[in-house]
């Protein structure tokens, strides 16, 4: 009897048991379907819903997944349409998911109404609209905002706890009231390891998760500057909390208003960031940030007081940015002025880049006070541009500032005619120079990068390079009778603009010539001083460095038509008013015939032989004049005496044979050297070297007496 009572209560504990079982299977998604949608109810006011199609749960394995899950408030919708927000929290949620899906779940914990546990929870495709009603906000959140925030999410469960949490190809939307999203991230993929949210903790744990343990990756973000008219794009990103940095693939910033790119960067990458300023303020503060480069533009603009000319960068996307160490590759960066839209911007190509402890970067930072404080190398391909006058073409070849090594160095630097000799020539109306000028490895050191960039003020301790400059000038122009008075070079130069002291310029290998068409014979002569190589010290335009030493010198040894050396001293006091100098110097020895190819264009002469032992000059001169001494040594020379005529250059017979008789042969003659008195006054319209070309040559044609 007993056993068959036994029997009984097992088979009843079974039924109950199997009924158990298949009431839950009936019933256990209603179940769950419920309590969320009672916990959402409950943490947010009954303001906001969910509901989900369908779902597939194994509450053994602890296993389940919500399919197209919704949760959104439709009266807050509805009164946010209506223009009346005065009701309504400052922030409205709507999201929609394709698929939740949770594995190693604590299911009765969650009927407990207790706590939510799991392995893993996936959000696959989600489409998160956050709406910012209007009302006052800030960047930083508290504890307030945390405790609001995580209240939102778990409603009434004490904590939610998995070991990882995985976003999937989700889409989040930033808006301002009912205006379209400003901010829209797509492809947002999210890791979270170890998340744990509960009632006890500070609440500001939400966001750390942000600032500690996640990976996240966006395909797209786009955010829109409404105020600014600006908009960025930015592809490829990826933020890793524990490791500390952002990559980005592309970055893109877009003036909508002038329908131009700011910005166009690719292969960007910021290492020890500091990930707090990151989300908690919207700040870059970082180690480093290297990028592959592509294009950057920046303004300059004229300051209101003193119009002195700055150069900003357009940064409204971060509040503040502070890097230490910046490194750029291969760039197109272009410089617009920002008073005339109009106006082609100045452009530099293949720019390269490194910055070291630099100060924060703002919106309307001036780039060259910010360069001016750190160490940094700039390096970039020439610039070439035709002069306002049409008459040259300027080209700056491959350059590079170094504020660390404290040089500049230019590969090279060239004036090079458009226009043809004649060309030019039937372009005249008077007299003028025509040039060709090729500076090549250009190098400043001990340069003073700060200045020259803060203050537009050129200091140096050295300045080297290697000259090559020719001049042409037709004297069968009409002359030009204005005068040239106050401007020698010296005296242009403390004029000029540019403020500059450099100690010490060294001049290598170097090349200069004039090229002449004479006025009577209408041939072309040349004259050119190769192989040269000097020194200039003390060439500055800066009162206060004038002084405390006046004297600029000059120190030249050349060929001259690659014949005879010459070397010469000059002295130049920067602080005289009446343009005074002085020049000494020394001719070598050369075949006196050797010369005829400049002599008979330009001077109507020509020597029918002797030999040129040596020319020694001395002269000083000023704004009207030059004076002093010169000795010609020489020996058995006879020379001709020119004209023109309709056949040509004719030797004059009788002028000739007068002239061989009234010059001496030679020099010294019976044992004696004769000295020449240099007294040239100047003619007003000519230029400084010819000054000093007719007082030499002054000095020449007395010496044969």
């Amino acid at each position: 009897m007993k056993t068959n009572y036994s029997r009984w209560i097992g088979i009843v504990l079974a039924a109950i048991l199997i009924g158990g079982v298949i009431w839950w299977q009936f019933n256990k998604k209603s179940i769950v379907k419920k309590e969320i949608t009672k916990a959402v109810s409950k943490g947010t006011d009954s303001t906001y819903y969910v509901h989900y199609d369908s779902s597939q749960i194994n509450a053994f394995a602890g296993n389940a997944s919500f399919f197209n899950v919704v949760l959104q408030s439709d009266s807050l919708q509805k009164e946010l349409y209506s223009n009346d927000t005065s009701g309504i929290p400052k922030t409205i949620y709507n999201v929609r998911i394709e698929r939740v899906s949770i594995e190693g779940a604590d299911i009765p914990s969650l009927l407990q109404k207790n706590k939510i546990q799991a392995n893993s929870i996936e959000i696959y495709k989600p489409v998160i609209t956050i709406i910012n009603t209007g009302k006052e906000s800030t960047h930083q959140f508290s504890n307030a905002d945390s405790l609001a925030l995580y209240e939102k999410i778990v409603g009434k469960f004490k904590s939610i706890q998995a070991k990882e949490i995985k976003i999937t190809d989700g889409v989040l939307a930033l808006a301002k009231g009912t205006n379209s999203p400003h901010t829209n991230l797509q492809g947002v993929n999210i890791n979270l390891q170890n998340f744990k949210i509960d009632s006890t903790r500070d609440y500001s744990n939400i966001v750390s998760y942000f600032i500690k343990d996640v990976v996240a990756r966006v395909k797209t973000a786009t955010v829109i500057n409404e105020t600014a008219k600006q908009v960025y794009i930015f592809n490829d990103v990826e933020y890793n909390a524990s490791k500390k940095f952002i990559s980005l693939k592309k970055i893109l910033q877009t003036d909508s208003r002038k329908n131009k790119n700011l910005i166009l960067l690719s292969d960007t990458r910021i290492t020890g960031l500091s990930t707090n300023a990151f989300i908690y303020n919207r700040q870059i503060k970082a180690d480093s940030l290297v990028t592959g480069g592509g294009a950057i533009s920046i303004y300059k603009t004229l300051q209101k007081k003193g119009g002195a000319e700055t150069v900003e960068m357009d940064n409204k996307f971060f509040d503040e940015a502070i890097v230490k160490n910046i490194k750029i590759e291969k760039t197109v960066l272009s410089v617009y002025n920002k008073a005339n839209d109009k106006e082609a911007p100045f452009m530099l190509k293949n720019v390269e880049f490194i910055a070291a402890n630099i100060d924060s970067i703002y919106s309307g930072t001036d780039v060259l006070k910010l360069l001016g404080k750190s160490n940094w190398a700039f390096k970039a391909d020439g610039i070439s541009f035709i002069t306002k006058d049409k008459i040259y073409k300027i080209q700056v070849g491959p350059f590079e500032l170094n504020k660390i090594k404290k040089t500049i160095s230019v590969k090279n630097v060239s004036m090079v005619p458009t226009l043809s000799e004649a060309a030019f020539v039937s372009s005249l109306k008077v007299q003028k120079d025509l040039y060709n000028i090729n500076c090549k490895n250009i190098l400043f050191e001990g340069a003073d990068l700060a200045a020259l960039l803060g203050k537009k003020t050129v200091i140096a301790e050295t300045m080297t390079f290697e000259p090559l400059i020719k001049a042409f000038n037709d004297r069968t122009v009409t002359p030009d009778n204005t005068s040239k008075l106050g401007q020698y070079p010296y005296q242009s130069m403390m004029k000029m603009p540019t403020k500059f002291s450099i100690k010490n310029i060294k001049v290598k290998n170097g090349y200069i010539s004039y090229r002449e068409r004479g006025a009577i014979s209408k041939k072309i002569g040349d004259v050119f001083f190769n192989n040269l190589n000097g020194t200039v010290t003390n060439v500055t335009n800066i009162e206060s460095d004038i002084k405390k030493n006046s004297l600029m010198k000059v120190s030249v040894q050349t060929r001259f038509l690659n014949m005879a050396a010459l070397a010469s001293e000059w002295k130049i006091p920067l602080n005289a008013t009446d343009g005074a100098f002085e020049i000494g110097g020394k001719l070598g020895g050369f075949d006196g015939t050797k010369i005829n190819p400049v002599i008979e264009p330009l001077g109507m002469g020509s020597v029918k032989n002797g030999n040129i032992n040596s020319y020694t000059f001395n002269i000083k001169g000023n704004d009207v004049k030059a004076y002093g001494d010169a000795v010609l040594l020489y020996d058995n020379l006879k020379i001709k005496l020119l004209k023109s005529s309709e056949e040509g250059i004719k030797t004059k017979g009788v002028t000739s044979f007068v002239a061989n008789i009234l010059i001496k042969d030679q020099n010294p003659s019976n044992g004696k050297v004769r000295t020449a008195k240099i007294d040239f006054n100047r003619i007003m319209n000519k230029s400084f070297f010819n000054l000093v070309w007719k007082s030499l040559f002054d000095g020449f044609k007395k010496s044969l007496r």
